[in-house]
């Protein structure tokens, strides 16, 4: 007898490396994205170098990088977080940023679920009329 398993809706993530340029301890960090997309034609157009900073709020997970010019990895959840193009900065912001050495660094909500905050940015990028 086969026993199937129930069908996980699973959201599909950006992922972006990049490097911490500053921080205040215990208070924010700033960090700069690299693009390096492996399309050419079609990524440097569209990934443009910015610098991000995050700060440490009530409710989501902070944690200082050890050291400046440490390399990371932030975690977005959909095409227009990631290339900026929300007018609301908060939504700009990645869901989670790792450290290389795989410490969490940053994660955007310990109270809401990924998948409420994926809803919420997609009803956001319809309503600013970047998606259909």
């Amino acid at each position: 007898m086969v026993i199937h398993k129930p069908y996980t809706w699973k959201i599909e993530e950006k992922r972006i490396g990049g490097t911490v340029k500053d921080y205040k301890e215990g208070q924010w960090f700033s960090f700069e994205i690299d693009p390096k997309e492996r399309n050419l034609k079609k990524g440097l157009k569209e990934l443009i170098p910015r610098i991000e900073k995050v700060e440490n709020e009530d409710y989501n997970y902070f944690r200082d990088p050890p050291f400046k010019e440490i390399i990371i990895r932030a975690v977005y959840l959909n095409e227009e977080s990631k290339n900026g193009l929300y007018k609301d900065s908060k939504n700009n912001l990645p869901y989670e940023i790792w450290s290389i050495g795989r410490d969490l660094l940053y994660r955007q909500s310990i109270v809401e679920r990924k998948k409420d905050i994926f809803n919420k940015l997609e009803k956001a990028a319809i309503e600013e009329g970047l998606r259909k």
